[in-house]
């Protein structure tokens, strides 16, 4: 291999030689800003520091909440290494907060705010995305995240009540589903996460209820503490998240 430290000998040329430069790539610091999002609302998207690529976590709140309470949330569990986009959905009107009208609304909302972070940002890894989901976040997006699962396979869903099936979860894995974590901290939940997660293991995929009794319907405190804790078992064996 030719020394890139030596100069090339010109024969028969005067002109000076060329020397050769290595493209390093841009360091980024980390930044929290808002995205615009076409047809939408303007998401909360962070970015994360350093030049390598970096996951994708999109987190929906749920109905009366807002995408700032979220970003902050999970950039303090993903401990601001990733990219975190929030979705904000649509203003409830005299009441403070944002809601998803239904999953269909949930949906167009992710594919547009997911296109505008990666058109803006080109260190996002793709297929190896976490969905995070609240509440209305989390039942909304149970019903229609399938269709998404090669990019986002593995899921969090805090206080969701939508039930899974075994066609569902069989939907889940072939369509690039990897694990679901399912948080609740009040026994309404908690008796549909322990449902769906009889019905997922059925279909051969990965489900784990975590329960926090007495915490009610929040993502805060026990709750949190579970969703920490059971992080590392969601995204385990894979590089882009260790």
């Amino acid at each position: 291999m030719a020394d890139a430290s030596r100069e090339p000998i010109a024969y028969g040329n005067t002109d000076p030689p060329l020397k050769a430069t290595v493209q390093q790539p841009a360091i980024s610091a980390a930044a929290l800003r808002e995205l615009e999002v076409p047809g939408f609302g303007s998401a909360r998207f962070f970015t994360p520091a350093g030049a390598e690529a970096r996951p994708l976590l999109v987190a929906a709140h749920g109905a009366g909440g807002a995408p700032e309470w979220d970003c902050d949330y999970w950039r303090q569990l993903t401990n601001d290494r990733v990219f975190v986009l929030c979705l904000r959905g649509t203003p409830l009107g005299t009441y403070p907060g944002y809601f998803y009208r239904d999953h269909r609304a949930l949906e167009k909302e992710l594919s547009a705010a997911v296109a505008a972070a990666r058109a803006s940002e080109p260190r996002i890894l793709p297929g190896f995305g976490l969905y995070a989901g609240f509440s209305q976040g989390a039942t909304m997006g149970s019903a229609m995240i399938n269709a998404h699962a090669g990019e986002f396979p593995y899921l969090a869903l805090v206080e969701g009540f939508e039930l899974w099936n075994v066609p569902r979860g069989r939907g889940f894995v072939q369509q690039g589903g990897r694990r679901i974590l399912i948080a609740c901290g009040s026994k309404e939940c908690a008796k549909v996460g322990q449902a769906s997660v009889r019905w997922l293991t059925k279909a051969n995929a990965e489900a784990r209820l975590e329960f926090a009794p007495g915490a009610g319907h929040t993502p805060m405190g026990a709750v949190l503490s579970h969703v920490r804790a059971a992080l590392p078992w969601l995204l385990a064996g894979d590089p882009a998240w260790q």
